[in-house]
C-alpha cells in the first residue's frame, strides 16, 4: 500500500478570531482564569480547542480526557497509524470485531455516499495512491494517464462495502479512506465528551469547527473564511474543502478532492464550506458538494435539513444555499 505523508497539508481554509483568547494562542494556558486554549493534533492536523468561562484546573483536566480520547480514535479511524483498525481493514480487505467508532464512521461514510449518488465515496482511496505513486516516480509529469486512472477506478465503489454485524468487508481491491469525514467525527466526539462534563462555552477545532455554545457572555464566536465574510457561529459545526489545501505534482497538477466519476481532481469550486449541527456531516458534506455542480448541490441539499452551503467558484464569485430550518449561525453574509 503507499505510504501516506507523516502530516498532511491542512485541508481547509477556516481560521478562528477569538479575539478575546489572543493572549492565549501563543500556547498554554490564558493569563485570565476565564480564558484556555489547547493545541496539539489531531487526525494528522494542527488542533485547537478554546474554552471560556472555565478555569485552569477545570481546563486542564478537560484537556488529558481530551487527549486521551483523540489518542483511542486514532487507533481505530486514522490512515496515519500503520497498526490502526482502518489500515488493518485496508491491508487485509476485512476486518473481524471493529471498534465502534470505525463502524459508525464508516456507517456515516457510506450513508453520505448512497445519499450523494456517490460524489462522496470512502473507497477514492486507490485514486489517492495511483496519484502519488505516478508523482513520487515523475514529480514533474503532467496528471496520470487514463488507463492508469481506470485501473484505479475499478476500485471505487462504495456499494461494494459491507459492514456486518461482527466484521467489516471491502470488495477486491478496495481500500477506504475516512479523509473526508474523519476530522469532523473527532471533533464530534470531543464536544460530545466535553459536552458531557458540563462545559458548554467552547469551540473544539480538530481540523473542523464545532461550537458547544456561545461564549460566556452570549457573544459567538467568529470564524474567519478566505475570500469570504466571517460566519458569526452560535452553536453547530463549520466544515471547509479547498483543492488547494493538499496539491500534488509539480505546480499542483492535481489535488486530493477526486471526483468519482471521472478519477480526477474535482474542478468546478475553489472552496466549499458547509454549517451543520454535526461536524461528520458538515466534513462529509464538504467533500461531496466541493465534487457537485451548482445545480447538484441544489438538488441534493433538501436531504440535509438545517444546512448551509457556501461555495466559492475561480473567479471568486460567491453562491449560498440553505436547506431550512437553521437557527445556528447569527451571520451569514457571503
Amino acid at each position: 500500500m503507499t505510504s501516506l505523508p507523516e502530516r498532511p497539508t491542512r485541508r481547509r481554509a477556516i481560521a478562528i478570531f477569538a479575539a478575546a483568547a489572543a493572549g492565549a494562542m501563543a500556547g498554554g494556558p490564558a493569563r485570565s482564569s476565564a480564558e484556555y486554549v489547547w493545541r496539539g493534533v489531531a487526525m494528522g492536523a494542527d488542533a485547537t480547542i478554546l474554552f471560556n468561562g472555565i478555569d485552569r484546573d477545570a481546563a486542564s483536566a478537560a484537556v488529558a480526557l481530551v487527549e486521551a480520547e483523540i489518542d483511542r480514535l486514532e487507533d481505530e479511524l486514522s490512515l496515519f497509524r500503520q497498526a490502526s483498525e482502518l489500515c488493518r481493514l485496508n491491508r487485509d480487505g476485512r476486518l473481524q470485531s471493529p471498534g465502534a467508532d470505525l463502524r459508525r464512521a464508516l456507517t456515516l461514510a457510506l450513508d453520505t455516499a448512497s445519499a450523494s449518488g456517490g460524489l462522496f465515496d470512502p473507497t477514492v482511496q486507490a485514486l489517492w495512491e495511483a496519484h502519488v505513486d505516478w508523482f513520487a516516480a515523475a514529480p514533474g509529469a503532467a496528471t496520470p494517464p487514463d488507463d492508469l486512472i481506470a485501473r484505479a477506478r475499478l476500485a471505487v465503489d462504495w456499494r461494494k462495502v459491507t459492514i456486518e454485524p461482527s466484521s467489516i468487508h471491502l470488495g477486491h481491491g478496495q481500500r477506504v479512506t475516512l479523509n473526508g469525514l474523519g476530522q469532523g467525527y473527532v471533533t464530534d466526539r470531543i464536544a460530545e465528551l466535553l459536552a458531557g462534563r458540563g462545559l458548554r462555552h467552547v469551540l473544539v477545532d480538530l481540523g473542523e469547527q464545532r461550537a458547544i455554545d456561545a461564549r460566556l457572555d452570549g457573544a459567538p464566536w467568529q470564524i474567519a473564511r478566505a475570500g469570504g465574510a466571517p460566519i458569526r457561529l452560535r452553536r453547530g459545526a463549520l466544515a471547509t474543502s479547498e483543492g488547494s489545501g493538499c496539491v500534488l505534482g509539480a505546480g499542483g497538477a492535481a489535488h486530493h478532492l477526486f471526483d468519482p466519476r471521472s478519477g480526477r481532481s474535482a474542478g468546478g469550486w475553489k472552496t466549499v464550506t458547509v454549517h451543520h449541527r454535526s461536524a461528520a456531516v458538515a466534513d462529509a458534506l464538504s467533500t461531496a458538494f466541493y465534487i457537485a455542480s451548482a445545480n447538484e448541490i441544489a438538488a441534493l441539499l433538501p436531504q440535509f435539513p438545517g444546512t448551509v452551503v457556501w461555495a466559492r467558484d475561480h473567479a471568486n464569485a460567491g453562491r449560498r444555499w440553505i436547506a431550512a430550518p437553521v437557527d445556528d449561525v447569527v451571520s451569514l453574509e457571503v
